[in-house]
């Protein structure tokens, strides 16, 4: 019976914390070539990291690591800091089981011109929840940056357990 109670406990907690959902939101012209992470937000490890790449006017839904695909099925997960990574296609177990310990949290972005594939001007967009990403070492994110061509938000909305990355028009 104590077995049973404690495996109830288990399940009730993966499910009250996961993952959340990552919608990326592009009104713009220009398609978003990225780098994308998610950690825990305990000690920063698990870490999982992809490069992903979205067209303009996208506006796309990603539930968690293994649902990633078109935009990548490639992630490289981290467990301690002196750790290599571990290269996971997806979808992985490992994946699934990393997913309900992260959170997403940071993204580092460019904006390109889908005709000429160079750079509009924009600066990198280094977004991310300032306080979660320097404590675990990420460098500097914003929540919002004014760009030359585009202007990027970056958003968590904790009731929705929702990620948000938009990016406009300037």
């Amino acid at each position: 019976m104590k077995k049973i109670l404690t495996l109830i406990t288990v399940i009730l907690f993966s499910f009250s914390f996961s993952q959340g959902k990552l919608y990326i939101k592009n009104y713009s012209d220009y398609r978003l070539e990225m780098r994308i992470s998610a950690a825990s937000a305990n000690n920063c490890y698990p870490y999982a990291i992809a490069s992903m790449s979205f067209g303009p006017h996208a506006d796309v839904e990603i539930p968690d690591f293994n649902s990633s695909g078109p935009y990548s099925t490639s992630w490289a997960v981290k467990f301690t800091p002196t750790g290599s990574p571990i290269h996971q296609t997806a979808p992985s177990g490992i994946l699934s089981t990393i997913s309900p310990l992260t959170r997403w949290n940071y993204s580092d972005m460019m904006t390109v011109d889908p005709n000429t594939n160079q750079s509009p001007g924009d600066p990198r967009f280094k977004m991310g929840d300032p306080s979660f990403i320097t404590s675990c070492g990420f460098g500097d994110g914003e929540t919002y940056v004014d760009g030359n061509f585009t202007d990027v938000f970056w958003f968590y909305i904790a009731s929705e357990n929702a990620t948000f990355l938009v990016v406009q028009p300037s």
